[in-house]
This record gives C-alpha cells, structure tokens and sequence, in this order.
C-alpha cells in the first residue's frame, strides 16, 4: 500500500506544488526521531558483529586501533544495502516513512541518495583528519570547530522548530521525509501535540547557544571599548592584588578541550558511553569520578560542590579526587 501511494506522488509531481495537493503528509519531529533511534541502534548491533569480524580477521590491536573507520563502514555498509537501494532502513519502517523531495511531490533521486550517504559517513571523518593536518594552533582548531558546531545547532533548533531533515546533509540534498500512510484526524491532532513538545527543545537549545555567545560578545566588545591606559592600569590592579596568588593559569581560549562529539578523540570510549547523563551532550573534557563513571569536566565538579557523590552509584566523590582523561 506505502509503495502505491509512493508511486502516486511520483506519478503527480508539478512545478508548483500547493499544499492541499500532497497525498502523503510531511513527517513530524518524533516519528524522525524515533526512526533515528532505531537506525542508531542496528548500527550499533552491526559494529559488534564487524568488531568481531575484525578481531579475528585482524587482531585485536587492528580493532581497537581503528574504532572510528569500523563504524563509518557500517554506516556505509548499511546505508548502501537499504537508502541506496530504494528500500527503507529499519527504523523507517518502523515508523513507516519515506524519502520525498523538498516539496513532497515526488521521490528522491537516486544520485541524490548516494551524496548525501557519501557526505554524512565521510565527511565528519575527512574533516577531522583535515583539522589535524593542517591546523595552525589548537585555538584556531577549536575556533573553527565551535563554528561548525554553531551551525550544527542552529540546523537542530530549524529541526525542532518545522520538523525536517534532522540531519543536515539531508537538508543540503533535499532529503525529506513524509508518513507512508493517511494520517486520520486523531492521529494528526497526536502528531501536532507531539511536535510542540520538540519545539519546546528548540527554545532550549537557543537559549543554551545564547548563553554562549552573548558573553563572548560582551567580552569582545569590552576590549575594544576599553582603551590601552585603563587595561594597563587595571591589569596593574590585578598583579598587586594577587601577588601571593598561584600565577600562569591560562585563560579559558587557551586550554586545549576535549570533544567526545568527535570520534576520534579519546576513541576507546564506546558510543553508548559518550554522553554525560547530567547534562544529556556528548562529554566535554570527559573526567572520571573514584567509581569509575566519566562525566563533563564542568558537570561533575559542579555536582560534587552540592552533593560529593557520584550521581550513578553515590559513592563519596570530592571535588580533588576526580580525574580528567586525556
């Protein structure tokens, strides 16, 4: 039934497409989510099952030397046999969507499918690698990356807020979902209800990327308001007021963070292990409390001046006795 009314999109398209004419609705915020989380999962089962392939083909040393090339091969592997081929990906098919063009009115080219696989399993990779060679200083690696995150972020918040291409290689090659099925109106008035709880995500996220960047503007502005004689002379206020005070601790720009978003960094760390429970983001600065639980730098020892327990288990955790991994 799905492929018939696929067809029928595809048998109907026009230049200029209104609204009323989509036989198959735009998919919501959840139902694309919920496919990701299904996809994310077999992938994960199939990177076991290579990794023991590896190992045995390879040797252990091979399989934990190269975790990042095994993954984007499933990814790949995955991708080629389900999205290339035409056919849905489990998690599509679990909540049952299709791919659709911008406009919803006819299906996606299979050149387009085959980008979009290319730049979403290499890019990230070939990006990385390309930072690591060419990088002129850490600071300028990691400017450069807070942009690229910048813009990740803001392509989540336009996600949460109109309900398409979660990933921005789709948005890029116009890979949009749409239901494969008439929605009735219970079920449409369930998907709107559900949609606005992913916008409230949205606000979110715009308030934390706020938070960031208004004080880093601030800052900029400050130093340039403020002119030569009074930085000097309140950098002279501050040397005589900590003269006994420990000196050389580098300002905030100039330490060397620690990205788990990246998969390269620290990459003995498992995928399922990366995120940091307290804040919900992919570990920064991932520290490890006397337990053995890895949270964010930041998280943890905010934690542990309210509470000095480990948040999982509650084992006594002090401020001095967690360890950043590096």
């Amino acid at each position: 039934m799905a492929s018939q009314e696929v067809q029928r999109i595809a048998n109907n398209a026009s230049d200029e497409p209104r609204a009323d004419s989509l036989l198959l609705p735009f998919a919501d915020a959840p139902s694309i989510v919920q496919a990701q989380q299904k996809d994310a999962q077999i992938e994960t089962i199939l990177s076991a099952k290579l990794l023991e392939v590896v190992k045995a083909v390879k040797g252990q040393l091979f399989a934990n030397t190269h975790p990042l090339e095994i993954s984007i091969a499933v990814k790949l592997m995955y991708l080629c046999l389900t999205t290339l081929k035409g056919s849905r990906t489990l998690g599509e098919e679990y909540v049952d969507l299709i791919y659709v063009g911008r406009r919803g009115t006819k299906l996606v080219e299979r050149y387009k499918k085959l980008l979009f696989i290319i730049f979403y399993c290499l890019s990230p990779y070939f990006t990385t690698k390309f930072l690591q060679k060419w990088r002129t200083s850490d600071n300028d690696k990691y400017s450069f990356k807070s942009v690229l995150n910048t813009l990740v972020n803001l392509h989540l918040v336009l996600f949460y807020f109109r309900g398409a291409y979660y990933d921005i290689f789709k948005r890029i090659f116009g890979l949009r979902y749409a239901v494969g099925h008439k929605v009735d109106a219970n079920e449409a008035k369930f998907r709107n209800s559900s949609s606005n709880s992913y916008k409230f995500l949205g606000y979110i996220l715009l308030v934390q990327g706020a938070s960031k960047v208004i004080p880093a503007i601030f800052k900029q502005l400050r130093s340039i308001a403020l002119p030569d004689t009074g930085r000097r002379n309140e950098r002279r206020n501050w040397e005589e007021k900590g003269k006994d005070a420990i000196t050389g601790i580098p300002e905030a720009s100039q330490i060397v963070h620690i990205y788990l978003s990246d998969e390269s960094q620290l990459p003995y760390i498992p995928q399922a292990s990366r995120s940091c429970i307290l804040c919900l983001n992919a570990m920064t600065d991932p520290s490890c409390a006397p337990c053995g639980h890895i949270f964010c730098w930041d998280c943890i020892l905010s934690w542990c001046k309210e509470r000095p327990e480990c948040p999982l288990c509650r084992q006594k955790c002090q401020a001095q006795q967690v360890l950043s991994l590096r």
